[in-house]
């Protein structure tokens, strides 16, 4: 008769039941198998018999550990057929199974540990710490078992390592992991070419992890591909699967994230059947996770067409979900926060009408009600998320915060003080959960999934707040919430290059040396042809990653350093900055918007210039005009702006000789240039005009320095769309012709005001001073002939003693080096720039032999920390941000970034000709004049709009020659040009 508590015979039968098979079907047999086997009426119930074996075995028995090891290994399998074994008796088990001395069987029990924790934490959003150790302990066994190993076991260790790795990026951020989490089962999935039902089952997971991916992109076409991977996937997985169940809800839960992105695109209601509850499908009332994903599913289905029952309906799940779970715990905090969200949903659902005494209406009151209990919750959330390291920090904040004002917004007018405070009380939550933005793009591992986390960001929450700020008239906390969303990757930037000496500042030598050790931050690999990673042990990203970092942020952020992590600059530390660079002042530009809060309460907002003077006045004008729905700015980018679309499809590739600018004879100017031209006729009635009587005779008033120009001198801040909008070029008709904005102002930009802040507390440079170092590249490529002509006259003229290069000698090696000399000097290039928004290289520098200098090079690889004076980037597009308005991430600001300490560069492909006379001027105004950067790019522009210009005595003859062409009104051939820095 077989010994019922002989765990290795039992073992062999399994082994021979489910074969060489990760999830095989007959894995569901296994708990049948060991319930046999125990004499028991189910497998939970032989777990606790043996179990209870195990704990009366004697302390002293040999037997002890192995029993308790197989019994381990064991519990995975018998959880098929139902709950079994606790996480407490998990890991008491690995304790006793641990004591055995042998290395491969204590890697062995720390995977099957690992996979346990990883299943109870995965399915209930349980300690994230927990689910971190178990990816260390899958790393160690994974390191110890051969790369050739392909048993059961390898496998699944595998496989649980990359599923470890993909929860703990969803449940506490970090993008760059959960790339590599796919990378790994992509690669996993290789291997199972003759296991058709357990690829099936791994393809519906990693097109699961795709979508939510996609999702976060606003990727509609991505997410709706991968649903289709789900579904045939789904088909080819058999009914008697054991991981079936899981593949449903996950294509579920991928189809209702498709169905929101559509709805919002089309604004119409989705066309398919809406999830409804009934006897047939009601989740199980003791599974938290299962009644929270059946309420998210009815909630898709209500927001389509406001249905109240069916909203209604989700509340009861979700309030069932809560009291299951652990109070104060990662899955209550979730179930609370999405029970508050919907409370929020459903009050927006309520027609109600603000009169005199209608909170006392039965809408009112019912409105008041679900806002109040989703404060309530919200609050309880956020208490709980302590501060900017909990993923939630940011998302219910802000979500509380607009609560908070829409609860103002129904106080009645008798009750004015009370709607101050929440109103108070909202901007405070607003601002304190805006710098978990920063924390999150400080926590991914490249500028791709930086981007993806700054997309995130919010940007219309970052306006909304400042919004709320103004109308509530506390001007300072508007300038930290406009600039709690700026530029955020050029942040993560500078913070990363800075993390080793601020490490060893706090002692902590040993961190900042595994942080050097790391490398660079790595670029992110290509897609592969099918839109996954390519082979991981070809493209295993170095640099530091997701879980050091994490490790990294907690020490600074208990440190002084905190604040230069996390908070954006006061005014005062503005106004700092600006009389350093001899500005006035800081402008933020606000376009109209509509504020519309989670009740569905809604209210314009006008346009407005927040000013940041640099006396440290605040101030706002008004800009009613000021909007992104403006015809002339719509039509400015249908065209895809003064040059086409910079990624240089369907044209060709962006080039510098963009062509002529002058209309052909007989017929009108180009597209793109007639857009241009009305463009910034628009921005001079709706931005500069009013901007330009605010600073009218105020240029030492407001921090001009003695003797210089009385012109005042101001840096603007575009928000969104207004960033591609030139407008030192706005102009307005005159008696005498065209009157441009750079004749009353001088105009220079900056991405954000921690990044003005940082480049002023540089060391002033000497650009263009006598005996500075200089380097000019001319026609590196060697098809743009006007760009070797200036370049050589420019190195000739103002730079003999400097370096220049040209397509024999300008590749990016031979480039990379000559930088890292170059402090204080001059940068000319005069070259061809492109743009490739979400490429790995988003913005580069085509140079000799068919190399490159990619943006994400100069800030994040090895060519970061050089520190020209003055960088000029006479090619296209180099101002142009390469991943979306507000990261203003371009090459102009790479290099800022990097530690140029001024550059110039542009908004579209300029042309070769005009371009070749600007730069030579501004060259000209440099050296000759003495003149600061900034003001000799000015001057060189007001140059190029006279009529009776001067031609220097040393321009060479064929540029003097080109001066007489030149034609003021076509703003293409000079008004592209932008300075940013000293």
């Amino acid at each position: 008769m077989t010994d019922r508590f002989d765990l290795e015979s039992l073992m062999r039968s399994v082994k021979a039941v489910i074969g060489d098979r990760v999830w095989s079907t007959a894995t569901g047999q296994v708990g049948t198998m060991v319930a046999e086997h125990a004499g028991t009426a189910d497998a939970a119930a032989a777990f606790d018999l043996y179990y209870a074996h195990w704990r009366s075995m004697p302390g002293t028995d040999p037997r002890r550990p192995g029993f308790a090891g197989h019994l381990l290994q064991l519990v995975p399998l018998m959880r098929q057929s139902g709950p079994c074994c606790t996480l407490e008796q998990a890991q008491e088990l690995a304790a006793a199974a641990r004591t055995v001395r042998d290395p491969q069987w204590q890697a062995h029990i720390a995977g099957i540990l690992a996979l346990v924790v990883l299943h109870d934490t995965a399915a209930t959003y349980a300690d994230p710490e927990l689910l971190e150790k178990a990816v260390e302990d899958l790393d160690a066994v994974a390191g110890l078992l051969p790369a050739t190993d392909g048993t059961t076991a390898a496998t699944a260790f595998r496989i649980g390592r990359a599923v470890a790795r993909a929860e703990h990026a969803r449940l506490r951020g970090g993008e760059g992991e959960l790339d590599v989490s796919i990378e790994e089962l992509t690669a996993a999935r290789r291997e199972l070419t003759d296991r058709p039902d357990d690829q099936a089952y791994l393809t519906c997971y990693i097109a699961c992890l795709r979508v939510g991916r996609a999702y976060l992109g606003r990727d509609e076409k991505a997410v709706d591909r991968h649903v289709r991977e789900q579904e045939i996937a789904l088909a080819r997985l058999p009914r008697r699967h054991p991981g079936r169940d899981s593949a449903e809800s996950w294509l579920a839960v991928s189809r209702t994230m498709l169905r929101n992105l559509i709805t919002q695109r089309t604004g119409r209601s989705w066309p398919g059947p809406r999830p409804r509850l009934d006897a047939r499908n009601r989740p199980d009332p003791t599974d938290p996770y299962a009644l929270m994903q059946t309420a998210l599913e009815v909630i898709a289905g209500a927001a389509d067409d406001g249905d109240r029952e069916a909203t209604a309906e989700a509340i009861g799940l979700l309030r069932e979900a809560l009291e299951q779970c652990e109070e104060g715990g990662e899955q209550w905090m979730r179930c609370a926060a999405q029970l508050a969200t919907t409370h929020l949903f459903l009050s927006g659902l309520v027609r109600w009408e603000p009169k005199p005494l209608s909170h006392l209406s039965p809408a009112g009151r019912e409105i008041i009600a679900h806002t109040d209990r989703a404060i309530s919750l919200l609050r309880r959330v956020r208490r709980l998320a302590e501060g900017p390291a909990h993923p939630m920090w940011t998302g219910v904040g802000c979500l509380l915060a607009e609560a908070l004002r829409s609860r103002s917004m129904m106080m009645p007018q008798f009750r004015t003080a009370a709607a101050a405070r929440l109103g108070e009380e909202s901007r405070e939550i607003g601002l304190a959960a805006l710098s978990g933005l920063a924390w999150n793009v400080l926590l991914q591992s490249g500028t791709g999934h930086a981007m993806e986390a700054g997309s995130r960001a919010m940007e219309e929450t970052c306006l909304d707040v400042a919004r709320w700020c103004v109308l509530d008239g506390e001007l300072e906390d508007a300038v930290l919430a406009l600039d709690s969303g700026r530029a955020l990757m050029l942040h993560a930037a500078q913070v990363s290059a800075t993390v080793p000496d601020m490490l060893r500042q706090l002692g902590q030598d040993g961190l900042a040396e595994e942080w050097r050790t790391a490398g660079p931050v790595p670029l992110e690999p290509e897609p592969g042809p099918f839109g996954g990673l390519e082979p991981m042990s070809a493209l295993r990203p170095t640099g530091p990653d997701v879980r050091l970092r994490r490790r990294v942020l907690k020490v600074l952020a208990a440190s002084p350093y905190r604040d230069r992590l996390l908070s954006t600059p006061a005014v005062a530390e503005i106004s700092g900055a600006l009389r350093t660079l001899g500005a006035d002042a800081l402008l933020y530009l606000v376009p109209t918007g509509d504020l519309v809060l989670p009740t569905r309460r809604s209210r314009t907002i006008p346009g407005a210039a927040l000013i940041v003077g640099a006396d440290g006045a605040l101030r706002s004008v008004a800009l009613p005009d000021l909007r992104l729905d403006a015809p002339e700015l719509t039509a400015y980018q249908a065209v895809g702006g003064a040059g086409g679309d910079p990624r240089g499809r369907g044209g060709g590739s962006p080039r510098r000789d963009a062509g002529p600018v002058t209309a052909p004879e007989g017929g009108v100017p180009p597209r793109g240039a007639e857009a241009l031209d009305r463009l910034c006729g628009w921005a001079w009635q709706s931005v500069m005009a009013p901007l330009a009587a605010e600073f009218r005779g105020s240029g030492d008033s407001h921090g001009a320095r003695p003797g210089r120009s009385r012109v005042p001198s101001v840096v603007l801040v575009p928000l969104g769309a207004l960033g591609a909008v030139p407008w030192h070029a706005a102009w307005r008709a005159g008696g005498q012709g065209r009157r441009y904005a750079l004749e009353d102002l001088r105009v220079s930009y900056a991405p954000s005001a921690r990044t003005l802040c940082e480049v002023a507390g540089r060391t002033p440079p000497e650009a263009g001073a006598s005996g500075s170092p200089a380097l000019v590249i001319g026609d590196p490529t060697g098809d743009l002939g006007y760009a070797g002509e200036e370049a050589e006259a420019i190195h000739r003229v103002f730079y003999p003693n400097g370096t220049y290069l040209d397509a024999d000698t300008a590749d990016a090696t031979e480039v990379s080096a000559r930088l890292a000399g170059l402090r204080g000097g001059v940068l000319h290039l005069a070259c061809h720039a492109r743009v490739d928004p979400g490429g790995r290289h988003s913005a580069y520098l085509d140079l000799a032999a068919g190399s490159s200098l990619a943006a994400e090079e100069l800030i994040e690889g090895t060519a970061r920390r050089i520190a020209p004076g003055l960088v000029c980037l006479a090619a296209c597009w180099s101002n142009v941000s390469s991943r979306g308005y507000d990261e203003a991430y371009s090459l102009a600001t790479a290099f800022l970034t990097a530690g140029a300490h001024t550059v110039l560069g542009t908004l579209w492909p300029v042309p070769d000709e005009e371009t070749s006379l600007l730069m030579y001027m501004t060259h000209h105004y440099l050296r000759r004049e003495a003149l600061p950067p900034g003001q000799a790019l000015r001057r060189a522009q007001l140059w190029m709009l006279d009529p009776q210009r001067r031609v220097p005595p040393e321009m060479p003859a064929r540029l003097a020659v080109r001066a007489r062409y030149i034609r003021p009104a076509h703003l293409v051939g000079w008004a592209g040009f932008t300075h940013q820095g000293w």
